[in-house]
């Protein structure tokens, strides 16, 4: 069975440590980064399948990175996983073309089905979510 190849952009390492423990029953994570720039390098030299990453984040932030790593790879599928849950940064995230979005309070539960959702080219919003 394919597993999906996933980097993660979270800059708090504990959240980061439970978003790898949590995938990684059913994807490879390729790297695991703590700012934007980074995480765009990653993107760059892995092709990753999937790409987690925080709205907030040291160099760039989520929705930057979202942008730029759609101009290097169209097909990246990129899932929000953030504590903010205000409407106006879900939906900006879905503008620039986000796949989901997970609050960082559901990674236990909604993590895996929404990267099961994005990889079969559906959208996922957590239900917890204005």
């Amino acid at each position: 069975m394919y597993r999906p190849r996933v980097v993660i952009a979270e800059d708090f390492v504990l959240v980061q440590e439970m978003i790898r423990d949590t995938v990684e029953r059913e994807c490879d994570v390729i790297a695991a980064v703590e700012d934007g720039r980074a995480a765009l390098d990653a993107v760059t030299a892995h092709r990753p399948d999937i790409l987690l990453v925080d709205v907030s984040l040291p160099t760039f932030n989520g929705f930057v990175i979202t942008e730029k790593a759609h101009q290097s790879n169209p097909e990246l599928k990129i899932l929000f996983v953030s504590a903010h849950r205000d409407r106006h940064y879900v939906e900006r995230a879905f503008e620039l073309g986000a796949k989901g979005y997970v609050l960082k309070s559901s990674i236990a539960t909604e993590l895996l089905p929404a990267i099961r959702s994005v990889m079969t080219g559906c959208l996922y919003r957590s239900p917890f979510l204005n």
